[in-house]
């Protein structure tokens, strides 16, 4: 494993989890940190720490204390305050767009979003029932000590570590893969099969292998951001990321415990790098030292290339929109366990590498033209940035899901089998949240249920969400009580050890292995 991170040592675990007698060993370097922003998770990531890795949930929250990320508010579409809910799990955002404004109750999770508040009910008597068994949800981490916890994770599970900062990427003479690695002061490693988790350098399937980059920048055209720590509201831990519409870009909030992580995201071609600092810090008093990230939205031709993969930003990147950062990497590590398991079967995994490598940039690019859907619909601002955005933004990828919608209406997720997209996350739900969200022009339509029926239905998520507690006293109420921790990240019960969330299943049945 050439880097460390989060990416790399959620791989490194992943391996040993699944092959206990794989030697497997995390190479970097103790003079290149790590980004250290706020990281927001969907909803793989419960599943996939708890139930997959054998993450404990109480050493967990002791040690990372995360939050809980019931969905994202997006601060998007039209002008003024209009802003919409999009939520974890099931919803219904068809009826929500007839019968109110803002999606505010397409399910629980809004319902409680939209009131700060969290899966944990206080009863009559002042117990507390617990919903997180059943409510999906995702995680909010500080990133530094979610890598720190990761690491000493690593090490005790037997996966070894070299501080080494390398020099030398050295390809086989046939250029399918890696020889040798030389680092700084004359030493070199040797290993069977190298994982790229160099981040943005791509040291190995960039660099040294030459795969070539694929841009996205005809849909996402933003290429920094701009990042800060801000105070948080006292007493207020909001359970949703925001994604803030600004100037030229948008703005993200990853509230974790004690403070505010906030992420402007830009374009260079409409603003400096001075000017996102000032209307970030404009709009975030108390706004800390803000520091820039450069990237580039896209991704390498290959994933695998002989004995050599690649798993996060060393392979491709698009904004965190959809927090799809560490969501894609779960689903590329569920690529790498299914080809180690294919290495053991007889006649190898070799015949497998043009599969998985369409595999994952077929998923790669459904995000593109996913998220371009939040640029070419934005009316929110009237910036340069923004009229750009609504003439340039390519498209093309879901355009016939939005004609439909423009000619058709909405339509049920029963009748949504091979129209939406390949990954389940930002399937129907998320395509009709977002053009219902937007207010993209469609015919009129109508429902299945009267107005009666969403009102008695909203009725009921009102009386749960009053009961609710807030999320700041929820995530101190799980600190004092550990049992309720354990309830849903081991319990078998739990939505977080069942299937429906993991990707390796899906992964296999699509390979054939």
């Amino acid at each position: 494993m050439l880097g460390g991170g989060t990416a790399g040592y959620l791989a490194a675990l992943a391996l040993k989890r699944r092959f206990p007698g794989m030697e497997v060993t995390v190479v970097e370097s103790s003079e290149i940190p790590i980004i250290g922003v706020g990281e927001a998770t969907t909803t793989l990531m419960p599943p996939f720490l708890h139930g997959q890795l054998g993450v404990d949930g109480e050493e967990l929250y002791r040690e990372v204390r995360p939050t809980f990320k019931l969905g994202i508010r997006f601060e998007w579409g039209l002008p003024g305050g209009y802003f919409f809910e999009y939520p974890f799990g099931e919803a219904d955002p068809v009826h929500a767009s007839l019968y109110e404004e803002g999606l505010r109750y397409q399910s629980l999770t809004s319902a409680l979003m939209e009131q700060d508040r969290a899966p944990l009910l206080r009863g009559p008597d002042g117990d507390v029932l617990s919903l997180l068994p059943r409510v999906k949800f995702a995680y909010h981490l500080n990133n530094a000590p979610f890598v720190a916890f990761l690491a000493r994770l690593a090490r005790a599970r037997g996966i070894r570590h070299e501080d080494r900062t390398i020099q030398r990427v050295v390809p086989r003479g046939d250029g399918r893969g890696v020889e040798r690695v030389e680092t700084r002061g004359g030493g070199e490693l040797r290993f069977d099969f190298y994982i790229d988790a160099t981040g943005f350098r791509s040291l190995l399937i960039g660099e040294a292998l030459g795969s070539p980059f694929q841009s996205y920048g005809s849909s996402l055209f933003c290429d920094r951001a701009a990042v800060a720590v801000v105070p948080q509201e006292p007493g207020r831990v909001r359970p949703y990321t925001t994604a803030e519409t600004m100037d030229a870009g948008w703005c993200w909030r990853i509230p974790v415990d004690g403070e505010d992580h906030r992420g402007y995201v830009f374009s260079s071609s409409f603003l400096s790098d001075e000017q996102a600092v000032d209307e970030l810090k404009a709009k975030n008093p108390g706004a800390r030292d803000p520091w820039m990230v450069r990237f580039r939205s896209g991704r390498h031709r290959d994933f695998w290339v002989g004995n050599v993969a690649s798993v996060g930003n060393a392979y491709g990147f698009v904004e965190p929109l959809e927090s799809t950062a560490l969501h894609m990497v779960i689903t590329e590590i569920a690529h790498l366990l299914a080809v180690f398991e294919a290495m053991e079967q007889p006649g190898g995994a070799s015949h497998l590498e043009p599969a998985v490598n369409r595999a994952i940039g077929d998923h790669w690019d459904d995000l593109r033209w996913f998220l371009s859907l939040h640029y070419r619909h934005n009316r929110r601002l009237d910036t340069p940035f923004w009229q750009a955005a609504r003439a340039e933004v390519d498209t093309s990828g879901v355009a016939p899901l939005v004609e439909r919608f423009k000619t058709q209406g909405p339509w049920s997720a029963a009748e949504d089998r091979g129209l939406g997209q390949r990954d389940p996350t930002f399937g129907w739900s998320g395509l009709m949240i977002l053009l219902l969200g937007q207010k993209v022009p469609t015919c009129p339509f109508e429902g299945r249920q009267t107005r009666e029926e969403w009102e008695e239905r909203v009725g009921k998520l009102r009386q749960l969400q009053g009961r609710a507690l807030p999320q700041k006293e929820a995530i101190d109420l799980l600190l004092s009580r550990p049992s309720l921790i354990q309830e849903f990240t081991g319990g078998a019960a739990s939505w977080v050890q069942g299937q429906e969330e993991r990707v390796d299943g899906q992964v296999k049945r699509r390979l054939g292995v």
